[in-house]
């Protein structure tokens, strides 16, 4: 049998399918109960052997939360280099992208760039499966 898997340890996510897969494999079917807000710091590309849920995300970005966040990827950043990041935002409802969905990107993608950190990929997992992101969901 032939391991056709684009996600292997230590190998770099090469393309965008690469880190689709990634975002499945976080979600993994499921169907969301709550929110959560899974985050992967990666090194050229490859992903650090940690991944890091936030369950019970509010609705809206609080700055309080991001700062908390933040103060995880220094944390991290202290030990090993890590130079992105990879979100994948689960929750309940519909595959369409909302306001709250909108907020978060934002936040997001600002307390990234306040640590010199790339955002290479944002989803969101529903109970519909999971969906990058692009550009132009980021306006309504």
């Amino acid at each position: 049998m032939t391991d056709t898997s684009p996600i292997r340890p230590g190998e770099p996510l090469i393309d965008d399918q690469a880190l689709l897969a990634l975002a499945e494999f976080l979600h993994r079917g499921a169907d969301p109960r709550d929110r959560t807000l899974w985050f992967v710091m990666l090194d050229e590309r490859r992903p650090l052997p940690f991944l890091v849920p936030v369950d019970g995300l509010p609705v809206e970005p609080s700055d309080v939360l991001l700062t908390s966040m933040g103060g995880r990827w220094e944390d991290v950043l202290r030990e090993q280099s890590a130079d992105s990041l990879l979100f994948v935002l689960e929750r309940p409802g519909a595959e369409t992208v909302g306001e709250s969905d909108r907020a978060w990107l934002a936040a997001l993608q600002d307390e990234a760039d306040e640590h010199d950190l790339r955002v290479c990929g944002f989803f969101l997992a529903t109970e519909a499966g999971v969906r990058p992101l692009a550009p132009d969901d980021w306006v309504p």
